[in-house]
């Protein structure tokens, strides 16, 4: 580390971990983790929205082990049989299968008693503003933080009904500001180099009914049988689709506004935000984000507190 004027060691930046919404693709932050860890580098303050939440507060309480398991475990099966599928509520999934989920890698206790400040941003469906969870149950703030509008049901925590933090701040790098960070490190899993946000199917041949008029002439059926049918989007194509867009936009309004000190993009666009029995795919890619700063990143922490104003953000 560099000397300061007078050979005093100047002290280390205060650094904050901004983990960004994504759904599945939020499992990325794992791999980011792990790299940081490596690296010898453990944030201050950790800030997280929806997935980044519940990642962020399991690293916090050292059980990181328990849901990398969990993730890479996971299978289209496996996830299908922990959602409480339900058609109330707000949402198909109502929560008792995440709660169970949370509780069996040992996310319990108070915000407030963490080993390091950490907050879940949820949005509130009321006011439709953003809310900071700074304190109360651990499961609970990242239970809300986590509900994805038309998926997971929404959670009420004081009074207030609560959903994703993404659908406010994806990537809430105000918010590990405004606990004291002097060095924003955030990661964006939802990052998208080119093309569209959905591709529709190839066009469906016509089905032909078995009740037709008797008197119908052959050409007339011959026209119909070669009419083709425009296929539209599923209902969980649409539902990721829009959060995909929705998120997209302001992510990009918000950065805009407050920039991170260093934006760490990962490339998961051919995972669907609902893809969560692919969770291996999404820790690599992680990783390599992570080595792909590693320089930026080490000089950064060895020049002191301030050194990061002038930084910009970067890609790989």
């Amino acid at each position: 580390m560099a000397k300061a004027k007078g050979g005093a060691t100047p002290r280390r930046p205060r650094v904050g971990l901004v983990l960004g919404s994504g759904g599945a693709r939020g499992w990325c932050h794992i791999g980011v983790l792990r790299e940081l860890e490596a690296m010898g580098l453990r944030p201050d303050i950790v800030a997280g929205s929806s997935m980044g939440a519940l990642v962020g507060a399991v690293w916090a309480l050292g059980r990181l082990d328990a849901l990398e398991d969990v993730a890479r475990s996971l299978t289209r099966t496996r996830v299908l049989r922990m959602l409480d599928l339900r058609f109330s509520g707000g949402g198909l999934i109502g929560g008792s299968g995440i709660v169970g989920l949370l509780d069996s890698i040992g996310l319990t206790g108070r915000i407030e008693d963490m080993p390091l400040p950490f907050v879940a941003v949820a949005t509130d469906i009321s006011s439709g503003r953003e809310v900071w969870l700074r304190d109360g149950r651990l499961d609970d703030a990242v239970r809300a933080s986590i509900a994805m509008p038309g998926v997971i049901a929404p959670k009420q925590i004081g009074g207030r009904w609560l959903i994703d933090g993404g659908v406010t701040n994806p990537v809430p790098v105000s918010a590990a500001r405004a606990l004291g960070a002097e060095v924003v490190l955030a990661v964006n899993p939802n990052s998208r180099s080119a093309g569209n946000f959905w591709v529709p199917s190839a066009p469906r041949p016509p089905r032909l009914s078995s009740l037709w008029p008797t008197g119908l002439t052959a050409r007339f059926k011959s026209a119909a049988t070669q009419e083709e049918r425009p296929v539209p989007p599923a209902y969980v194509h649409l539902v990721t689709t829009t959060i995909d867009i929705m998120t997209d936009q302001l992510r990009r309004s918000r950065l805009a506004g407050d920039a991170p000190d260093l934006l760490m993009n990962a490339r998961l666009s051919d995972l669907s935000v609902l893809d969560f029995h692919r969770a291996a795919q999404a820790i690599d890619e992680g990783r390599r984000i992570v080595r792909a700063q590693a320089p930026a990143l080490e000089d950064w922490l060895a020049a002191g507190p301030g050194s990061a104003e002038e930084a910009e953000p970067g890609e790989p």
